[in-house]
């Protein structure tokens, strides 16, 4: 990276395009499809309980006839997701690059600093966005603070949320009847669409319970025992009663992204999940396809230094959220 590109967000959001992606659960699943979009506002079109992304036509035309099935449209925006930074001189001056020796050659570079910034404003905003793939596959995205509701699928979509309560606190429950259950619901629910399984991501509490359970704990600790032998990875999740529960402790400032005492189960599907990337809110940008990332700098005063942004607007969502259920436990 070159200082004069610095000037031109092209270049440097080409830069933070191609730095490493931060590993994350949902995301490493392989659900959620990227698609840029040219408009800050996405119409998404509700039918048969699905939802679908409304084409573009001509204004002089009537819309497309398609039969007399009940249909809606709701226009949801795309959420802004902007932090910054600086490189000032005294970032660069007299500091010796890492893993260099202390020589006039081995000082930091000011486009070495800068690459090193954006890697950290990028690194925080690919955790926003697994944070809202997480809120999708729950059917309610959540701001930062893990209160403010960005947007609720079920109220704007106008579904309604199955709820199932395991009661494992009683011996006598039927935990694989309970997953066959839900597995039979959400398969309902996908019609249409072709599901290679169902997933439910659990609470560490809702996990040890589960796995706890008088009907369940015996065939867990034969699962861990063939996972032993044959060297698989106990982090894939343990499949019981069609479903594949996996145990996700993750959280990002002590909020969990899923609540204690709670799994959410989602099937796995092509075309279920996708992520709208609209452009940002540059001169350069405006009316162009999105991308998941942008990024600029220009000069501080006196040039005194640089200031930095880098900015993704997703709008991501689960394009089924009937087929989305919670469990509970008790």
């Amino acid at each position: 990276m070159n200082l004069e590109d610095l000037f031109q967000a092209v270049p440097l959001t080409e830069s933070i395009t191609n730095l490493p992606v931060p590993p994350g659960l949902v995301g490493s699943l392989g659900l959620f499809v990227d698609k840029g979009v040219r408009t800050t506002a996405i119409a998404i079109e509700i039918r048969d309980e699905k939802l679908a992304l409304v084409p573009a036509g001509s204004r002089r035309a009537d819309p497309p006839q398609k039969g007399s099935q009940a249909r809606r449209v709701v226009t949801l925006d795309a959420v802004h997701l902007a932090v910054a930074d600086s490189v000032l001189p005294e970032d660069v001056q007299d500091v010796r690059a890492f893993g260099q020796e202390a020589t006039e050659s081995g000082l930091e570079s000011q486009a070495q600093v800068i690459a090193d910034k954006l890697s950290a404003l990028k690194t925080d905003l690919e955790t926003t966005r697994e944070y809202h793939r997480f809120g999708a596959i729950q059917g309610k995205v959540l701001d930062a603070d893990g209160v403010t509701v960005l947007y609720d699928l079920f109220d704007k979509f106008g579904v309604t949320q199955q709820t199932v309560e395991f009661a494992f606190s009683v011996d006598s429950t039927n935990v694989r009847k309970a997953s066959l259950d839900i597995k039979r619901h959400i398969e309902k629910k996908t019609a249409g669409l072709v599901v290679s399984g169902i997933i439910a991501l659990a609470s560490p509490e809702f996990f040890d319970a589960l796995t706890d359970h008088k009907n369940v704990k015996a065939a867990y600790a034969n699962w861990q025992a063939a996972q032993d032998r044959l060297g698989g990875d106990m982090r894939k999740g343990f499949e019981f009663g069609g479903i594949t529960y996996i145990d996700c402790p993750d959280e990002v400032n002590g909020v969990p992204f899923i609540p204690a005492g709670k799994a959410r189960a989602f099937p796995v599907a092509r075309g279920a999940y996708v992520t709208f990337n609209a452009p940002a809110n540059y001169n350069e940008a405006a009316n162009t396809v999105g991308q998941p990332f942008y990024a600029k700098a220009e000069p501080r005063h006196l040039g005194k230094g640089w200031d930095l942004e880098a900015q993704s607007n997703p709008l991501t969502l689960c394009l089924v959220p009937a087929a989305l259920v919670e469990l509970t436990m008790s």
